[in-house]
């Protein structure tokens, strides 16, 4: 049977912001005419000669002085090139990543503050992360941890997001890379994104496969169209408490409350049709499975 490897341990708030270069886009450089964010590869080199910027500094931010705004633009000769930074370098003629930055520690996500719009569903914007560690041996980077979320729809105040990483290996990174794109590979002109505060969160220090987590955390009823309840096999929940959250398949936080336990039947009437994942955390585990609310 395939497994996926995921998390299964959390402790405590590292504040691995500082970690992050630029983290809240308040130092931004004026190159050639035109204002680049510090520490963040894009394309805005490749856009100059036609007048065309798909990476801009906005203000007031969220919080700060400034944010980041990524746009997908239409360029005449050249087609739509995407809004898309990256925490490193990237390749301005495939648009893709060439490198990150150095990290060494194992987040259980990252954070920040969002605005976005695609101009139709067919296009999607994303946030994804990936923690690296350079395999001397094949002389080719493993990936220690991946996480990716997608939006397809619009938002037009801010809100926080959290991206979840799954880790594939025990092994400490030494590289991270974050792409924020306004677009997917099939761009279209005029969808953004507006970001800022980007803070790696958490600490992991383990990970398990993915068919023994499920096995810790029950759900019910399962499908469910009005509310559910959960037990643990690990601890009671009549008496042991949770911070409770539901993110849907876009990675987008749904829904959060600090303390619950099983005897709490969680409301999940307002929420779409669809799966979501629920996590529950104490100050040392996350346990998770998936729902159907139909």
């Amino acid at each position: 049977m395939k497994t996926v490897a995921i998390i299964i341990a959390f402790i405590g708030f590292v504040d691995l912001k500082a970690q992050i270069p630029n983290n809240g886009f308040e130092l931004w450089t004026i190159i050639n005419g035109y204002n680049s964010p510090n520490s963040w590869g894009n394309l805005n080199a490749t856009t100059k000669s036609y007048s065309v910027y798909t990476c801009a500094k906005l203000s007031p931010g969220n919080p700060g002085s400034n944010y980041l705004a990524v746009i997908s633009q239409s360029i005449t000769g050249k087609g739509v090139v995407p809004g898309r930074v990256v925490s490193g370098k990237i390749d301005t003629v495939t648009y893709k990543p060439i490198s990150g930055f150095p990290f060494s520690s194992r987040p259980a996500n990252i954070s920040y503050n969002m605005q976005y719009m695609v101009t139709l569903p067919s296009d999607t914007a994303y946030v994804s992360v990936t923690l690296t560690k350079w395999n001397s041996m094949l002389m080719k980077r493993d990936t220690v941890a991946f996480g990716k979320s997608i939006f397809n729809a619009m938002a037009h105040t801010w809100f926080t997001n959290y991206t979840y990483l799954n880790y594939k290996s025990g092994e400490n990174p030494d590289s991270a890379c974050i792409v924020i794109s306004a677009s997917s590979n099939n761009p279209l002109h005029n969808s953004f994104m507006y970001i800022d505060n980007l803070q790696f969160v958490g600490n992991v220090i383990g990970v398990n496969e993915y068919e023994v987590l499920k096995s810790e955390l029950s759900l019910y009823p399962n499908p469910t169209n009005d509310k559910f309840y959960f037990s643990t096999k690990s601890v009671s929940t009549q008496m042991e408490y949770f911070e409770l959250r539901i993110i849907d398949t876009k990675g987008l936080l749904r829904y959060k409350a600090d303390k619950v336990n099983g005897t709490d039947a969680i409301n999940v009437s307002n929420l779409d049709k669809g799966i979501y994942f629920i996590e529950l955390r104490d100050e040392k585990t996350i346990y998770r499975n998936k729902i159907i609310i139909n």
